[in-house]
């Protein structure tokens, strides 16, 4: 069964738009069942009846600003709070096979000749809602088992505060010149928002590129590995 889906996700309009004649063809993933609920894709953990993604991540920073908080290392290493090593390829295909949808609704629309409109897709409530995911980070320290949402290791300097609860989008980045542009870029959770990008966040100062630093009283020290878990929003 998971390996008749494999053509069916690479076809979807994200994955399967024609490749030019300069692009190599793209290497179909190996997709593992572990038991009847857990797959394995790459690097990434899937659990098909919670909905969860989990992935490992080291810490990238703990001091200066921040526009993304998770990218691979040819991405915006100088500005993201995690690095990770998995292909956003894999991961792209892990929240289709959990029915995430996306939504380009934080993308403002251009006409023609590339000039934005000031206008904003509309996209379907249903659609919205099912494009929004909650990421929590965890990790070991002094024989505990630490976890957070990812909102409060971010820190907003104006405020004061930590990031305001609330879901991440799935945005799901693009395609260009046969090519996944966030495998191109390597940048997958943006803050400061991105369209190569595949989850951005959707609050208040998301186009503000000096207001978010790292929360350092949370954070393990520099270099730790986490683990990553995207699951289902939940008010």
């Amino acid at each position: 069964m998971i390996r008749l889906l494999i053509p069916v996700l690479m076809s979807t309009s994200l994955l399967a738009q024609e490749p030019s004649k300069e692009a190599p063809a793209t290497v179909k993933p190996v997709i593992k069942e572990i038991n009847a609920d857990e797959l394995q894709i790459g690097k990434i953990h899937l659990n098909k009846k919670t909905r969860e993604i989990s992935f490992d991540a080291g810490l990238n920073m703990n001091e200066g600003l921040l526009e993304y908080v998770l990218v691979m290392t040819k991405g915006k290493v100088h500005e993201s709070l995690f690095l990770t090593d998995i292909s956003p390829i894999n991961l792209n295909i892990a929240l289709k096979l959990l029915r995430y949808q996306e939504s380009q609704e934080l993308f403002e629309i251009m006409d023609a000749d590339f000039n934005l409109t000031g206008k904003y897709p509309d996209v379907p409530e249903a659609q919205r809602q099912a494009s929004r995911i909650d990421i929590h980070v965890s990790w070991k320290e002094g024989g505990a088992q630490k976890t957070f949402a990812m909102n409060k290791l971010i820190y907003h300097i104006v405020t004061e505060t930590t990031m305001q609860p609330g879901p991440w989008l799935n945005t799901g980045s693009y395609m260009h010149e046969g090519k996944y542009k966030a495998e191109v870029a390597g940048d997958l959770i943006a803050i400061y928002t991105s369209q190569p990008a595949m989850l951005n966040y959707p609050g208040k100062d998301r186009s503000n590129d000096d207001v978010w630093i790292p929360n350092k009283k949370l954070l393990p020290k520099l270099e730790s590995v986490v683990t990553i878990t995207l699951k289902p929003y939940t008010p």
